[in-house]
This record gives structure tokens, sequence and C-alpha cells, in this order.
């Protein structure tokens, strides 16, 4: 039996979807530790359960919060489509590129996003969301 993850394709993406999957984890986490060691928490409830005062957001919490959203917006839809190209039979050459930029940009966007970096954070996230836009674009003409 040949196993699913000797095809190159398939094996490039599986590999940066790991590494996009532990980069929103990381940011998950980040997000829950910089609550607990900052004391600002999400909820009202949440500062009445621990019978603390309100506080405002916090920016660094914030600024976590959104680059998660932001992967949220377009890892998510990578994963399918980054996917369904992979097992269209697409060169690998073509694949590699495509797959490689977009992870490197939406790894490059979480450094500029929590690093406050303009105009790099929005160049960055275009270059990523033309490479998904291709990618849309190719698997569509493949089917």
């Amino acid at each position: 039996m040949v196993h699913a993850l000797s095809d190159p394709t398939l094996r490039l993406f599986s590999i940066c979807a790991a590494i996009l999957t532990i980069n929103m984890l990381f940011k998950a986490t980040l997000i829950g530790v910089l609550r607990n060691v900052r004391g600002v928490h999400i909820s009202p409830e949440d500062y009445r359960f621990l019978g603390r005062p309100v506080r405002p957001p916090d920016e660094l919490i914030e600024r976590t919060r959104r680059a998660h959203q932001n992967d949220v917006e377009n890892i998510l839809p990578f994963f399918a489509i980054g996917l369904l190209l992979a097992l269209s039979g697409i060169s690998f050459t073509v694949a590699c590129w495509l797959i490689v930029v977009f992870t490197a940009s939406r790894l490059l966007h979480t450094v500029f996003y929590l690093g406050a970096l303009q105009p790099w954070r929005s160049l960055i996230y275009t270059v990523g969301a033309v490479d998904l836009g291709v990618m849309a674009v190719l698997l569509l003409w493949r089917a």
C-alpha cells in the first residue's frame, strides 16, 4: 500500500499546514497567558468571578487577538484550498511556490503584526491574500 504522504505535494502541504497550526496555537496560548499575567480578562463576569474591578483592554493582548483572528480568516481557507490543490495533481513546482509563499507570508504577518510594523504588515498580508486567490483560481480552473 502506498502511503498518502509519499506524494511530495501533499507532504509539503501537510508540513506547511502543521507549521501554520502551530503558529495559530502559539497566538491563542499567548493571549491566554497575557490575560492571566496582566490581569486583563475578556468578560465582566471573569472579573466578578475573580473579585477584581473591570480593567480596560490591553493593547498587546488586543493586537495578539487581532493577529489570531486574521489567521482564522486566512489560514482556515488555505487548509481547504491548499489541500484540494495538492490533491488535484498540480505540478509540484507550482504547488511548492504557492504553498511555501503563503506559509512564509503568514509567519511574517505574525511578526509584523505583533511588532506593529507598518507598512510591512499590510504588504505581506497582500502577498498572502493574492497567493491564496491564485490557488483558488487554479483549483477552479483544474476542476
